[in-house]
């Protein structure tokens, strides 16, 4: 009885073609993990610069509608840092991670990154993140024009804390070259509510700001952002919570 397989259809007969665009719609984690040692034609596929540019560092897993992680295994994450990156850091051009491996990630240099997506983040470690660590920081100043933001919730839709409005004003203070701003409206499944009372009088205009999209708990944050600071504004994509002017209360 013959047992050989030369005869059924392989993986490795497909053209570099074909095999590119099944990649591409794989998360790229794990396709790097599982296809970088596999021979020298996947390696060149894999890191591809239109391929690689795009770095996508999350794995979602729905454990219910509301509750869903984003982080890759350990040996996968390990992997990825310590003989991928080395390889491509220099390369990425737009880059996706969750809190769990950004300590990790942000410890190599991405001279060309200008797009950070930041996954499922609990408020209080972002904030820790935007105002302690350097190399975070860094970037954030010199090099990013396009940031999305998604706050880590178990319940929906909800009400953020007041860290999630210092975030938000942070990250106008600390983004200096900031075109498109993407805060809690990264998945249509998650409405968590922004906190924004006022801007900071001392506050100058956000001039580089383009696209803004953001969930607010009421009529009067959405007021506050319509101030006249976000002066090159041209599109506004806004949720509110409440919807109802409420009049500030004057001291006597």
């Amino acid at each position: 009885m013959n047992n050989s397989y030369d005869n059924y259809p392989s993986i490795f007969n497909l053209p570099n073609e074909i095999l590119f665009i099944i990649i591409k719609k794989l998360n790229i984690s794990d396709v790097i993990y599982s296809l970088v040692d596999v021979n020298e034609r996947f390696v060149q596929l894999l890191f591809d610069p239109l391929y690689i540019q795009n770095l996508n560092i999350t794995l979602m897993t729905i454990k219910s509608f509301y509750q869903r992680t984003f982080s890759v295994s350990k040996q996968v994450l390990s992997n990825i840092c310590e003989n991928i990156l080395p390889n491509i850091h220099d390369q990425v051009k737009q880059l996706a991670i969750e809190q769990h491996s950004i300590e990790r990630i942000l410890t190599h240099n991405y001279p060309q990154l200008y797009s950070l997506s930041l996954v499922n983040f609990k408020e209080e470690i972002l904030f820790q993140y935007l105002r302690g660590h350097s190399a975070f920081r860094h970037l954030l100043i010199y090099q990013i024009t396009h940031l999305n933001i998604d706050i880590q919730s178990d319940e929906i839709p909800i009400l953020l804390s007041q860290i999630s409005s210092d975030i938000f004003l942070l990250i106008l203070f600390r983004c200096q070259r900031l075109i498109k701003l993407n805060f809690c409206q990264v998945f249509s499944y998650r409405n968590l509510f922004i906190p924004i009372c006022s801007l900071p009088e001392t506050c100058f205009t956000y001039s580089t700001l383009i696209e803004l999209k953001i969930n607010v708990a009421t009529f009067n944050a959405c007021l506050c952002l319509l101030d006249g600071r976000f002066d090159s504004l041209s599109k506004l994509t806004i949720n509110v919570k409440k919807v109802g002017y409420e009049l500030e209360k004057k001291t006597t």
